[in-house]
């Protein structure tokens, strides 16, 4: 094939238009849902500077709906975080650098960390629960009340560093009463709950009200259904560990542990203890019961987590002396949410040789996050245990007092659509 003769000048003319035209291709706006898909996979840090792009950027980076997702697509890909609070050190052959009492952002695998400041309402990290869902972390504490008996609330996003304090309660706490609070997410109506139920004490504590704060409202309600819930939720000890005293949400309930309030006509009989959940949808209170063998275990030695979306019940045993520290622990899984039968042991963890287990944290890619009491000084260190090797890994995070792994979360940009309630906490 014979090509016509063409002058250089045209054929560099040629080569440039051809340039042109697929350069031309290339630009060529990106579809809609595939604009999305990209900005929906990026972290938090890098949405809110995207803010800055244009008008159309900062209006769909802010939506409900693109919270949603960025939430969801974190959820599905295992992209959690553990917060970290103490008086920290990591060990190594070189250097040994002080955290000095922070709060720290670990990844995964305990590798990379950052400084995360406490949101300025709580005082420099003064709080006495944290309740997290779907990358909220809820600040509260039950034993310091305010003239009014009144305790405070505070939504906190670490990621996102926006913070939300929310409406006066509307049922105060008598004295010698306390309450109880839930945390957790409606998918019916995409929207976050926190359920505070008010315990009276008329020689014995029963749950006497309940009321629920909606984000989407942004106020209280009551919740009618406590008037046929004969549940206890003990009352939080000062020194109990904060895993003892948490919640679990999962299957869109949050879950605690507890017992009928007939037992407290009996204080010196022992208690069966059960797992009380509350879901979030039906706003209804249910009862499921708890594996048999450890059914009439102390309340302080059980506690609830979730591992890989599966409820997950702790139970510690052999208090050893002096650290106050545990034997070890063993934990087990609802295998099919709601039905007892599927209450599974996962595994045993003996710590006894390692100088005792403070407490079990999470599970993390299919890992139990502990806090152990090492043998030298009683310092406390973070380990991994792995049931399928019975192997432990530990990362040289220690502290020489107090360590507490406040929770796993998810980054999310949740609070960022709440225009008017929710404000930045640089």
């Amino acid at each position: 094939m014979s090509f016509p003769h063409l002058p250089l000048s045209a054929l560099r003319h040629q080569g440039h238009n051809k340039r042109k035209e697929k350069f031309t291709e290339m630009s060529e706006p990106l579809p809609q849902e595939l604009h999305i898909d990209i900005l929906v996979s990026l972290p938090v840090k890098s949405l809110l500077r995207f803010q800055c792009v244009s008008k159309s950027w900062k209006s769909l980076i802010g939506s409900t709906d693109f919270i949603s997702m960025h939430t969801k697509h974190n959820e599905s890909t295992d992209n959690y975080a553990h917060l970290v609070e103490g008086d920290l050190y990591r060990t190594g052959k070189k250097e040994e650098k002080d955290f000095r009492g922070e709060l720290h952002q670990f990844d995964n695998f305990f590798c990379e960390f950052k400084k995360i400041e406490f949101p300025s309402q709580t005082e420099d990290g003064c709080f006495g629960t944290v309740l997290d869902c779907k990358g909220l972390l809820l600040f509260t504490d039950p034993w310091v009340l305010n003239g009014d008996r009144f305790e405070r609330f505070i939504l906190w996003n670490p990621a996102a560093r926006l913070t939300m304090t929310l409406p006066t309660p509307c049922i105060d706490i008598p004295n010698l009463n306390f309450s109880a609070h839930g945390f957790g997410f409606d998918d019916e109506s995409s929207d976050y709950k926190v359920l505070r139920m008010v315990y009276g004490y008329n020689g014995r504590y029963i749950a006497e009200a309940a009321e629920l704060f909606k984000l989407r409202t942004g106020a209280w309600e009551t919740v009618s259904a406590i008037d046929d819930f004969h549940y206890v939720i003990p009352k939080p000890e000062i020194y109990t560990r904060p895993s003892h005293r948490a919640q679990a949400f999962v299957n869109g309930a949050t879950h605690w542990v507890g017992y009928h309030s007939r037992f407290l006509k009996y204080p010196h009989i022992q208690k069966e203890l059960v797992v009380l959940l509350f879901r979030m949808s039906s706003e209804e209170f249910r009862v499921m019961k708890l594996p048999d063998v450890i059914t009439v275990s102390k309340f302080s030695s059980i506690s609830l987590g979730v591992s890989g979306g599966l409820l997950s019940v702790i139970h510690y045993n052999g208090v050893l002396r002096g650290n106050g520290s545990y034997n070890g622990c063993c934990v087990w899984l609802m295998k099919e949410y709601g039905v007892i039968e599927s209450w599974t042991k996962q595994c045993t963890i003996d710590l006894r040789d390692e100088g005792g287990l403070w407490e079990t944290i999470s599970f993390r890619n299919k890992r139990v996050l502990l806090v152990i009491v090492s043998k030298r000084k009683n310092s406390k260190k973070l380990g991994l245990y792995d049931p399928k090797t019975n192997r432990f890994l530990h990362h040289g995070i220690r502290s020489r007092s107090c360590l507490n792994i406040m929770n796993t979360y998810v980054e999310s940009l949740v609070l960022l659509d709440q225009k008017v309630n929710a404000v930045p906490d640089y």
